[in-house]
């Protein structure tokens, strides 16, 4: 599917959710460096949110290699109290209501990383889902990478979940294309030279299987992400209700 193509199935539902009443205008254009005063104007011009967005994952990604390598991170964005790993999925969350797709890739594997060393194994695998249908399969040596990075965290996630058969699936189909299977665990992921493209393997677990059996479309994601953020909404809603 192509950039444009994505766009005309998915902006109807962007400007559903920005046409919703509770929709956080400020929230989100803090997120990405805009004015919160003049949010629901700025976030009804898509490029300038994604001029924003471009700015705000190059942003994230700088300060999260900071911390990763221990060093303290200097950017605005980090003294945000959810960095990273609400702030990451706040990103990514964004890219995909305004179809940057190619945004999407880098900042949802660090976000399933975050996951998965905090347990949240469910959450994992769906971003591993995010990685993976935002990628094409080939096009870039460097999405091939993150591919399969993505692809062999998702055998830990299936191990310490207890999928072992499907583990051992995806650990045979890792080595027959030459691709450690903790490439995950790598700051910088580069393929061994000996190594295969990305194919688009199916996924496994994270988000249920289309009724049809065909392979999961990026609308498919889109809609998953929006029905898991909604949950998300309601279970924070619950807790400050209770609190």
């Amino acid at each position: 599917m192509t950039d444009e193509q994505t766009s005309g199935a998915l902006t109807p539902t962007r400007d559903a959710a920005l046409s919703r009443p509770d929709f956080p205008y400020a929230r989100v254009a803090r997120r990405l460096g805009l004015d919160p005063a003049g949010a629901e104007l700025a976030l009804r011009d898509d490029a300038q949110v994604r001029a924003a967005l471009e700015r705000s994952v190059e942003e994230f990604l700088v300060a999260d290699d900071d911390r990763r390598a221990g060093r303290t991170p200097s950017s605005d964005l980090s003294l945000d109290p959810d960095f990273p790993t609400g702030v990451g999925m706040a990103l990514v969350g964004a890219a995909v209501l305004w179809e940057a797709r190619g945004l999407v890739p880098r900042v949802a594997l660090r976000v399933a990383k975050d996951h998965y060393e905090d347990g949240a194994d469910e959450l994992a695998a769906s971003y591993i889902a995010l990685v993976q249908e935002s990628v094409d399969p080939g096009e870039d040596p460097r999405d091939d990478a993150i591919a399969w990075t993505a692809q062999s965290l998702l055998v830990s996630v299936l191990q310490r979940s207890g999928e072992p058969t499907q583990a051992d699936e995806i650990a045979r189909d890792l080595a027959a294309h030459a691709i450690p299977i903790d490439l995950w665990r790598d700051d910088d992921q580069t393929l061994p030279d000996d190594s295969m493209a990305w194919h688009g393997g199916a996924f496994v677990g994270g988000i249920p299987p289309r009724r049809d059996e065909r392979s999961l479309s990026y609308e498919d994601v889109h809609d998953y992400m929006n029905s898991l953020l909604a949950d998300m909404r309601r279970e924070q809603d619950a807790e400050a209700d209770g609190s």
